[in-house]
């Protein structure tokens, strides 16, 4: 890992920080080379079962670092640069079949807002916030942001968000569904790595191919997903997890899923 990303492990939780406190950790090759590799060791450690992002210092991810982008640059390198970038990023998020807890300190804007909605789930304080701040300096959203939020709330209220350029607060993203869990402020990754620990103990296949069902509904019709979830359930049907949670049922005692 590089300096501007951090990697943990604790027990069969993983916590990626990104480490640029000093730019709000804004984000450049740096950063998006340590997600990648940060997300690739989860991916590839079967003892990792959950996963928790987070920022160091008082903002989640500021979004792109200006910097990177010159006036020199032209508007096609720009957008090749978007593309080439977030893309794969994107991808992987979305290959993870592990659960992925967001723990937004302070304001996840512009691309990071869209790497605290890629995230599975959320949890803020009041003061955390969403701000989709591509408006504010004459963009459209870019990083897959307009996907993201659309989906968590609609068309209407996402264009609203979009188009507003005001942060969305802690109480008002609980509310939308952009938030899951609302803490206070020091709370905020204690409460994501223990939620990442709970969720360790669960069968972590399983969870997988509950969020390989979730993702292909969205844009597939009943009869198709029923079909795609039945053919995903010959995998759960082979697993060790399935065998361990029904003969914990029979004898009346908690089962103890090794996620495979």
């Amino acid at each position: 890992m590089n300096k501007a990303v951090l990697f943990n492990k604790k027990n069969s939780v993983a916590t990626i920080t990104l480490n640029r406190p000093d730019r709000y950790n804004a984000v450049d090759q740096d950063l998006i080379d340590g997600i990648i590799d940060g997300l690739n060791k989860c991916k590839e450690d079967q003892a990792i079962r959950s996963i928790v992002l987070t920022g160091n210092g008082p903002g989640f991810c500021a979004g792109a670092d200006m910097s990177v982008f010159g006036f020199q640059v032209t508007p096609e390198e720009r957008r090749n640069y978007i593309i080439e970038k977030y893309q794969p990023i994107m991808k992987l998020f979305f290959s993870i079949k592990k659960p992925i807890i967001g723990a937004i300190n302070g304001t996840a804007a512009g691309v990071g807002a869209a790497f605290a909605l890629a995230c599975d789930f959320r949890v803020m304080s009041k003061k955390s916030g969403i701000l989709y701040a591509f408006i504010n300096i004459g963009l459209g959203p870019d990083g897959g942001a307009s996907w993201l939020l659309t989906r968590q709330v609609g068309y209407s209220r996402a264009l609203e968000i979009a188009v507003s350029g005001k942060k969305v607060f802690g109480e008002e993203c609980l509310k939308l569904g952009l938030a899951n869990r609302l803490v206070k402020d020091e709370n905020i990754l204690t409460e994501a790595q223990k939620w990442g620990e709970e969720l360790s103990k669960k069968p972590t296949l399983a969870i997988g191919i509950t969020k390989q069902d979730m993702f292909f509904s969205m844009d597939n019709n009943l009869n198709d997903a029923i079909e795609f979830e039945a053919e995903k359930q010959i995998t759960a049907f082979k697993s060790h997890d399935l065998i361990e949670g029904v003969t914990a049922f029979i004898e009346k005692r908690k089962p103890k899923f090794l996620g495979k």
